[in-house]
């Protein structure tokens, strides 16, 4: 008889792989456009062509109750702090390295940690707090000395970027208990898509797209809202097939995606202090979760 949890863990892995690399061919696309494109256009375009997707599934799981959601306030704050988080994420990626912007996106269980013991009350001794601060020193090994070519603007969009996500992560966890995530998601890419449309109007208006040179431009935004959908199909079903614990240490995968992605095809340079950075950031992250594993 097969062991049907090692096929779960399986088809989890598969799930989340799926999800980064997803992730990271939406990162390239973004980077691409962003010259010709403000960030909350191509956001608009992403939650606009992403909705589709979900409501047709959302439709097909749950018939007529699809938008029903019972954890009203933690889906206000689940959207307001993914919407920051995405936000942070693609202003980061317009302004440094994706290789970089990777390295201080590892640093949320860094965060998270933190925020356990403000948001949570946890205690937090001095073995959990011994990795948070070396993984600070990790950051700082990445950031200094500051060099002339340093967006220094991009690097605190990451680290914010990573700020939100950790807080979006935690009322995540707090909604799968009561709502489904194909539902939460429906509701989060429509108020995304409200504000997105709000900021690109008082940013300067929808008119670089309605006088498009290029009209193949428009089947790249729609192929980057439906690439955006599977990415959050692949995030909530790697989370159904298996455990967070499980699934933790493949999001170090991160960082080869994001030096394989910057190098072919931006050309960027990998120094041995971004490697060293980089490693003291996975080494404290990888204690804390590993840490929490073992509770």
């Amino acid at each position: 008889m097969p062991n049907l949890n090692k096929i779960n863990n399986r088809l989890g892995a598969f799930y989340l792989v799926g999800e980064i690399a997803a992730t990271f061919l939406l990162a390239s696309i973004v980077k691409a456009l962003q010259p010709d494109f403000s960030i909350f256009i191509i956001l608009f375009f992403r939650y606009l062509f992403c909705l589709p997707l979900l409501v047709g599934y959302a439709i097909y799981s749950r018939g007529h109750n699809f938008l029903n959601i019972k954890n009203i306030r933690g889906l206000i704050l689940r959207t307001g702090f993914g919407f920051m988080g995405l936000l942070m994420w693609y202003l980061a990626i317009s302004k440094i390295d994706i290789s970089l912007a990777t390295a201080l996106l590892m640093t949320m269980p860094i965060f998270i940690t933190g925020l356990s013991a403000v948001i949570a009350k946890e205690q937090v001794g001095v073995k959990r707090l011994a990795p948070v601060l070396l993984g600070f020193v990790g950051v700082l090994m990445l950031l200094f000395p500051i060099s002339p070519e340093l967006n220094l603007w991009g690097a605190v969009f990451a680290l914010l970027g990573s700020l939100f996500a950790a807080l979006m992560f935690v009322y995540l966890r707090i909604l799968g208990r009561s709502d489904p995530s194909v539902s939460t998601a429906i509701w989060y890419n429509s108020m995304g898509l409200i504000l997105a449309g709000i900021f690109t109007i008082t940013e300067g208006g929808f008119e670089p797209i309605i006088n498009l040179s290029d009209p193949n431009l428009i089947y790249i935004f729609v192929a980057f809202g439906i690439l955006a959908s599977f990415q959050q199909f692949f995030l909530a079903q790697s989370h159904f097939y298996a455990e967070a614990s499980t699934l933790a240490p493949l999001h170090y995968l991160s960082i080869p995606f994001g030096v394989g992605v910057g190098i072919l095809f931006f050309g960027e340079i990998i120094t041995v202090k971004f490697m060293m950075g980089t490693a003291i950031i996975i080494g404290s992250t990888y204690y804390i979760l590993l840490r929490d594993r073992l509770k």
